[in-house]
C-alpha cells in the first residue's frame, strides 16, 4: 500500500510538470505585437483564438514596464511641439520701434540750441510775411516736450497708436535798440500724432514692420507749438537679432506735408515753407547685463535727415531755401528692461553736421507692454 501512494504522488507531480511546460511553450509561441492589425489577426486565427483576442493575450503576457509605457503614451497623447522663443523687445530710444503690440509710453525730451526751428516747417510753422524792421533777430531756441502714447493691437500683426505731446519753448533773441521779439516762452499742446502698424515679416530673428503715421495741426504754430499743417509719414521699421545679446534696429521713411504756410514777399512768387523730409537711421544694441529679473543694453543710434525743399530763416532773419540740407545726429543711451515687461530708456543725442535740428537733446522714456 505504501508503494502505491508513493507511485501516485510521483505521477501527479509529473502531470503538473508537463502541464507547466506546455503552458510555457504556448506563452513563448504566443503572437507578439506586429507591424499592423492584419498580421496579428492571422496569427490569432492560426492558434484558434477569437478575433482581437491577440491584443488581450499580448497585454497579459507583456512585462509590466511595456504595459505602463503603452498606458502613459495613451494618456499623454503625441508629444507637443516646442514653441519658438519670442523675439526680443526693442532697445532703441530715438528710432521708431518695429514691435507690434499693446503698450504705453511716457517720454520726455529736453532740446538745446535749435537755430532753425522753422526749417521746412518740420518743428513749427513759418511766417507769411517778412519780419518787420522792429522785430528782433531770433538766435536760437530751447524746448522741452512731454509725450504720452498708447498702442493697441487687436491682431498679432496689426496695431493702432496715438501720441499726445505737450511742448514748452524758450526762444532767445539778439538784443538791439528799438527791436523786440515776436515769439515768447510758454507751453501748450503740440501736434497730435496717430497711425497704424503692420507686421509684414516676423521670425525668431527678424521683424519688418510697415508704419503709417499722421500729424494733426492741433498745436498753435504762431506760438511755436505746431506746424499749422497736416502731414503723413510712411516708414519701414526693422529689428534684426544678430545673436543672443546683439541686435540691429533701423528705420527709413518720409514726412510728407499736406498744406503749409506760404511766404509772400512781392514781387517774388509766393513760396511754401513746408517740404518733404526723408529720415533714416540704424541702431545697434548689446545686452551687457542679463539677469532673470532685469537686463541692461547700451545702444548707439545714427539718424539722418534730408530736406527736399521748403524754406528756413537764416542769419539776420533772411528767409532762404532749405532744399538739399542734410542733418546727421548721433545718439548714445541705454535701456533697462525689467521682468514685468516694462523698461526705462535714457539717452543723449548730438547734432554732428553744421546744419542741425538741435545741438543737444536729452531723452528719458518709460515703456510698459501688456
Amino acid at each position: 500500500m505504501k508503494k502505491f501512494f508513493v507511485s501516485l504522488v510521483i505521477l501527479v507531480s509529473m502531470g503538473r510538470s508537463a502541464r507547466a511546460q506546455q503552458a510555457d511553450a504556448q506563452l513563448i509561441d504566443a503572437p507578439q505585437p506586429a507591424a499592423n492589425d492584419a498580421a496579428n489577426e492571422r496569427a490569432a486565427m492560426e492558434l484558434g483564438m477569437p478575433p482581437r483576442a491577440w491584443s488581450t493575450a499580448w497585454m497579459l503576457s507583456a512585462p509590466e514596464g511595456q504595459q505602463a509605457a503603452k498606458k502613459t503614451k495613451a494618456e499623454n497623447g503625441p508629444p507637443k511641439p516646442i514653441k519658438p522663443r519670442p523675439i526680443d523687445p526693442s532697445m532703441v530710444g530715438y528710432i521708431d520701434d518695429a514691435a507690434v503690440g499693446n503698450q504705453v509710453r511716457v517720454r520726455f525730451d529736453a532740446g538745446f540750441n535749435t537755430p532753425r526751428p522753422d526749417r521746412a516747417e518740420y518743428f513749427y510753422a513759418g511766417s507769411t510775411l517778412p519780419d518787420p524792421s522792429t522785430t528782433a533777430v531770433q538766435r536760437t531756441l530751447n524746448f522741452q516736450q512731454l509725450y504720452v502714447s498708447g498702442e493697441y493691437a487687436p491682431f498679432k500683426t496689426f496695431s493702432a497708436f496715438v501720441m499726445l505731446p505737450f511742448r514748452w519753448i524758450e526762444p532767445f533773441f539778439i538784443s538791439a535798440p528799438g527791436k523786440s521779439p515776436d515769439l515768447f516762452s510758454g507751453g501748450g499742446v503740440s501736434d497730435v500724432q496717430a497711425g497704424v502698424k503692420f507686421a509684414a515679416l516676423e521670425t525668431n530673428e527678424t521683424r519688418v514692420t510697415l508704419q503709417l503715421k499722421a500729424d494733426f495741426p492741433t498745436g498753435n504754430g504762431a506760438l511755436g507749438f505746431g506746424t499749422n499743417h497736416y502731414s503723413v509719414e510712411p516708414m519701414v521699421l526693422l529689428y534684426q537679432k544678430l545673436n543672443d545679446r546683439t541686435a540691429l534696429e533701423g528705420e527709413a521713411g518720409d514726412s510728407h506735408p499736406i498744406g503749409g504756410t506760404y511766404f509772400i514777399n512781392p514781387p517774388a512768387t509766393p513760396q511754401k515753407w513746408s517740404a518733404d523730409v526723408a529720415m533714416y537711421g540704424l541702431g545697434p544694441s548689446y545686452r551687457l547685463i542679463s539677469r532673470d529679473r532685469y537686463s541692461f543694453a547700451p545702444v548707439l543710434e545714427l539718424v539722418a535727415w534730408h530736406v527736399f525743399g521748403g524754406l528756413q530763416t537764416g542769419a539776420n532773419s533772411v528767409v532762404q531755401s532749405a532744399a538739399g540740407i542734410n542733418v546727421f545726429n548721433a545718439k548714445l543711451g541705454g535701456r533697462l528692461s525689467l521682468a514685468n515687461d516694462s523698461s526705462i530708456y535714457a539717452g543723449y543725442g548730438r547734432g554732428i553736421t553744421s546744419d542741425i535740428w538741435y545741438r543737444n537733446l536729452f531723452r528719458v522714456e518709460y515703456r510698459k507692454a501688456f
